[in-house]
């Protein structure tokens, strides 16, 4: 398999950057990694304040809950104030997934290209 392969291959599979750091390129394949675990933080926390509000309401009703009306809670908490927050961090984190696979392929490709271009031999 080429290194462009393998590059966007896990830059695609595994997380934004990994494919960077596979070839070596340190500082923007921490730069996207980092970006993308802070996008999802975002997303971990969002649904655990999801998940805590909705656990004080059905313990708060006291009655036994339903799955309509355990529906409805998510609902009504999904668009909340953080939904906002959510949105763009979903897009940034898939903004970094087509930068991280694009860029990836691109600096591979380059390096293929010198490479071959270097074990050329010099015409007379």
């Amino acid at each position: 398999m080429s290194r462009s392969t393998t590059a966007v291959l896990l830059s695609a599979l595994v997380l934004p950057g990994a494919g960077h750091l596979y070839l070596k390129h340190f500082p923007r394949g921490l730069a996207l990694i980092a970006i993308s675990l802070a996008c999802l933080w975002v997303f971990v926390d969002r649904a655990m304040q999801q998940v805590s509000i909705v656990l004080d309401q059905v313990a708060s009703e006291g009655a036994a809950v339903d799955v309509g009306r355990l529906s409805e809670l998510v609902t009504q908490t999904s668009n909340g104030p953080g939904s906002l927050v959510v949105t763009v961090a979903s897009l940034v984190l898939a903004g970094c997934w087509v930068i991280g696979i694009v860029d990836a392929y691109r600096i591979a490709r380059n390096e293929q290209n010198r490479n071959a271009l270097s074990r050329t031999p010099a015409r007379q």
